[in-house]
């Protein structure tokens, strides 16, 4: 085998992946006299430390091979660890074995960084002696990322934790960049390393094993540790109790058992990559060797590219329209550049001072608690009439905090804003879903408060009908009249509003759309348009782009009643719908029937 020593990691179940792999040791020993192999049994000294004995021979070992038959948290976290430390890596899969799962595919990352199998200790031992063959895997030719330093592992269910957290790293202002698995079925193992090498900090979140995806999602998790303790990357690891790091590398996670907790840690993982980022040298970036090397694809979700997308963006004719305030409503498929439309105009308006951009993503999941709890129990004209009011508040008390979060420092400049701005904070701030966070956490609360009430008044009684008073009650804290009143007097000191919608059908799924679920798109619409007539009157300029799947706004075009089509905009002349990206016509709110193509994209709209 020649000189270096190879460790070997391996799950501990099924036994016979064990004695498969110490019957292959004992042959190589047997022909060549030499302990060239030691595997993690070896290490298991009483007294001492698992995890740190098997990080040490991983470090101090001149190759790594890894049994992928069963994948558990420790042979996960050790290969990325290894592959951080650049050690030439073999990956072997038993063949023999039947897959217990999650398995190599539905995990990703190995499947994409390859593996050789075998069925016995002969075809092991003929690995073992080609080990002195394998090449590390080398890191990709990438600068560090100061523009989004940090990468984050978002969970595929928003659990409270994983609200929290993403919520937290968006509060202490860390630029990040994400594997969100409901953007991404499977994270590829290149790609991981891409990112890790890239960063400055690694935020990783283990999920209770109680939560559905958790082994999937944890092994990901485990991979992403291993690669970014390899890398000297500064690193928080996140996990809500005691499950699910096994002992021998639970020291390496910070658990928590409050939400508070959660604050803390984050707060001093900025901390952390703060000092990274300002004492860094930038090492010299590798020249790429070849043609490949050298292209860049870009991420696969817009999202991971805020930071670089003005430098490369097209600016295509939906993404022009959209600018100009011409369409109301965005529609195309998965993938076809919805979001870095809606991210490109965010941008471009909110550059103006005198703009107040209003951008949420209010994604279905957080809707769908409340859509179970409150409305499948009223009648369908209670039901949509609820919704709109819902969204008439929420988006009146989304913009007041817009406004206060904008010229929190501007005001006290401006003698025109002193007064209108200390009144309207005055009228704001009077209700818990004012509290600190981000935009999911504030509408989590305002969900839970609506629902808690309606149970504790209503009940589960089905076909509930809500009078005016009644709907007041539930749904209002503040004096709605003279917020809005306030926020009309201080809009008019602005130069314009937009109000732009992304996510909201995040999740759903292509077949099963409830009429509930049209119902609080079609109610959106509804509430952006009294908004929008309601500032008019004001001589307020004011614009919605609500960002749709297509098949969504198909089915919301075949359900939406002649009664609730969209009319006449003031502004715009007439309304129209624009698709990014689907073949067939695209159907109008409006009730019109005339369809005019675009010469250049292909794409058609109302």
């Amino acid at each position: 085998m020649g000189n270096g020593e190879t460790f070997v990691a391996h799950a501990s179940m099924p036994r016979a992946i064990g004695d498969t792999i110490e019957a292959a040791v004992r042959q190589i020993q047997d022909r060549s006299g030499l302990s060239t192999i030691k595997t993690w049994i070896e290490t298991d000294i009483a007294g001492r430390f698992v995890g740190t004995e098997v990080l040490g021979a991983i470090a101090s070992s001149t190759h790594f091979l890894a049994d992928v038959t069963v994948l558990n948290f420790n042979v996960t976290y050790e290969i990325g660890y290894a592959i951080g430390l650049e050690k030439p890596l073999v990956l072997v899969r038993n063949a023999a074995i039947q897959d217990a799962g999650p398995t190599i595919g539905e995990v990703g990352v190995f499947d994409t960084l390859g593996y050789r199998t075998y069925e016995n200790s002969s075809d092991l031992s003929a690995i073992f002696r080609a080990i002195p063959e394998a090449k590390p895997i080398r890191l990709p030719p990438a600068e560090l990322n100061r523009k989004a330093p940090v990468y984050v592992t978002d969970a595929k269910f928003k659990t409270d934790p994983a609200t929290r957290i993403i919520a937290r790293v968006k509060k202490a202002r860390l630029g990040f960049r994400s594997f969100d698995p409901n953007e991404q079925p499977r994270l590829s193992g290149p790609d991981a390393i891409r990112q890790v090498a890239q960063s400055f900090g690694i935020l990783v979140h283990f999920v209770p094993n109680t939560v559905a995806d958790a082994r999937v999602h944890n092994l990901r998790s485990a991979f992403l540790a291993g690669l970014s303790h390899g890398m000297g990357r500064v690193t928080l690891l996140l996990q809500n109790g005691d499950e699910p790091v096994p002992i021998d590398y639970r020291d390496l996670v910070v658990a928590f058992y409050h939400p508070d907790q959660i604050d803390e840690s984050v707060a001093e993982f900025a901390t952390r990559v703060t000092e990274a980022f300002q004492v860094s040298v930038e090492s010299p970036v590798r020249v790429p060797r070849n043609l490949l090397e050298k292209v860049n694809l870009g991420a696969s979700s817009a999202e991971n590219e805020l930071r670089d997308l003005a430098e490369y963006y097209l600016e295509i004719n939906a993404y022009q329209r959209a600018l100009r305030g011409d369409v109301r409503v965005v529609v195309g498929r998965k993938g076809s550049g919805k979001s870095a439309i809606f991210h490109r105009v965010r941008d471009r308006i909110r550059s103006a001072k005198g703009n107040i951009v209003l951008d949420l993503k209010p994604e279905g999941y957080k809707l769908l608690k409340f859509k179970e709890d409150v409305l499948r129990l009223m009648t369908s004209g209670t039901l949509e009439h609820t919704v709109t009011a819902f969204w008439e508040y929420l988006l009146l008390l989304e913009i007041c905090y817009k406004i206060l979060e904008k010229d929190r420092v501007p005001h006290t400049r401006d003698p025109r804003l002193f007064e209108p701005y200390r009144s309207l904070a005055g009228a704001y701030d009077s209700d818990l879903y004012v509290g600190e966070g981000d935009f999911s956490e504030r509408l989590s609360v305002l969900l839970e408060r609506i629902g808690s009430e309606f149970k504790a008044k209503y009940g589960s009684d089905a076909h509930v009908r809500l009078s005016e008073g009644q709907l007041t009650e539930l749904l209002y804290v503040h004096d709605v009249r003279a917020l809005r009143e306030q926020v009309e007097r201080y809009l008019q000191l602005k130069d314009s509003l937009w109000l732009l919608f992304d996510n909201i059908d995040k999740g759903w799924p292509a077949h099963g759309i409830q009429g509930e679920d049209l119902v609080i798109i079609r109610a959106l619409l509804e509430a952006t348009r009294k908004i929008e007539r309601q500032l008019e009157r004001h001589e307020v300029a004011c614009r919605t782009l609500v960002f749709l799947r297509n098949d969504v706004y198909e089915l919301l075009v075949q359900q939406t009643p002649d009664r609730a089509r969209t009319r006449r905009s003031p502004w715009t002349g007439r309304m129209r719908i624009f698709c990014v990206s689907c073949s067939g016509a695209v159907s109008s709110l409006m009730g019109s029937t005339r369809i005019k193509r675009s010469r250049t994209s292909g794409a058609r709209w109302r």
